[in-house]
């Protein structure tokens, strides 16, 4: 058997995101419970078993980002914290920004740096204002129907991540970037590293690559913030847009009747990390480590875990208070050996180099 090649060029960032609770809707919360000791149990086989360096940590709530990203930097990986409100208007927005640029200022200054700010995600879908549409499912819809919209959207998204900015920057000097959507055009001067959510579907497979090198080619370092694939047949094609099989109705969860297959998962973060070492990418975020709203149960029609962009499968629990159980997925295994590549390579060619990440 041939050993594997080493990358090109090892990655800064060896990285995954941790969903610490999103509001997708008022209702639903993608983290039902947050508990310290189930946090410290994901994050230590984060760094240990996946040999992840860095962590992207997401929450609507300030308080869950702030105390994920102590656990995270306390456990020696170089923490992002991204606010991740949905559906509110711009000034909703910059109040959490204020409140994330707070805590990591608060925790830059505890553990002298490892440390970055993150903006939020795909703004143009996930606040009001930009795109038309009371909810992300409305703008997203909104977004393909209005494509000649776009040069007008991106530069509102543009006004509102410069006054986003100036927030920021009021309470945190470390590194900042921002997780912007393919579509989004950003003007990138302030930020420190340019942020790609960099999902390879269908309809951009031919031509991702050549966009990806495209925006390398400037200068600054690009991440790529989320890439991700759920675990059934069809989901590699569908990138991003693979949790579309949830219906969102407890009586029938999930849509039609989807194939569950892990291979489909592992075969696109492969393929995906052969694209991002190609194109030359500063790092790489997998989306996502768990998705605990998300549970696996053996009976399909109920299995909304085939709708989950985790590398582990969360397991059902009977007693709320007893702690999360997860199972790995096959992408599991591939992430930690592409990661464990990447280590191994940093540590044989840049053995004494100054760290890039400030």
């Amino acid at each position: 058997m041939t050993a594997p090649q080493p990358p090109p060029r090892p990655f800064a960032f060896r990285g995954i995101c941790y969903d610490a609770g999103t509001l997708y809707e008022k209702d639903w919360n993608s983290r039902p419970s947050w508990r310290a000791a189930d946090v410290e149990h994901d994050l230590r086989a984060i760094r240990d078993d996946l040999h992840c360096d860095a962590v992207s940590v997401v929450a609507s709530d300030t308080g869950r980002l702030a105390r994920t990203g102590e656990i995270a930097r306390g456990l020696g990986l170089f923490t992002w914290l991204q606010p991740r409100p949905f559906d509110l208007p711009e000034p909703g927005l910059l109040e959490a920004v204020g409140r994330a640029a707070r805590a990591a200022r608060r925790l830059h200054d505890e553990y002298g740096g490892g440390v970055g700010l993150n903006l939020g995600c795909e703004i143009s879908l996930s606040m009001t204002g930009i795109v038309p549409g009371r909810t992300f499912g409305r703008r997203s819809r909104n977004l393909v129907w209005s494509g000649w919209l776009l040069p007008w959207f991106n530069a509102r998204l543009r006004g509102v991540l410069d006054r986003a900015v100036d927030v920021a920057r009021r309470d945190f000097a470390g590194p900042l970037t921002y997780g912007a959507g393919m579509w989004e055009r950003v003007d990138w001067t302030r930020f420190d590293y340019v942020g790609l959510d960099a999902y390879p579907d269908a309809t951009n497979h031919w031509r991702l690559a050549d966009d990806l090198r495209a925006v390398v080619a400037r200068g600054k370092p690009v991440l790529a913030l989320e890439v991700g694939c759920c675990a059934y047949r069809g989901a590699a094609e569908k990138g991003a847009t693979g949790f579309d099989i949830l219906t969102g109705d407890p009586r029938r969860p999930v849509r039609g009747r989807p194939v569950r297959d892990e291979s489909v998962q592992a075969g696109y973060l492969e393929r995906a990390f052969d694209l991002f070492e190609a194109v030359g990418t500063h790092g790489v975020f997998v989306w996502a480590f768990s998705e605990p709203g998300l549970p696996h149960v053996a009976d399909p029609a109920h299995d909304t875990d085939m709708g989950s962009f985790g590398v582990v499968a969360v397991l059902p629990g009977e007693d709320p208070d007893e702690p999360e159980r997860w199972r790995p997925k096959l992408a599991f295994d591939t992430v930690a050996r592409r990661y464990a590549a990447h280590r191994d390579a940093a540590r044989a060619h840049a053995e004494g180099a100054p760290d890039e990440r400030r």
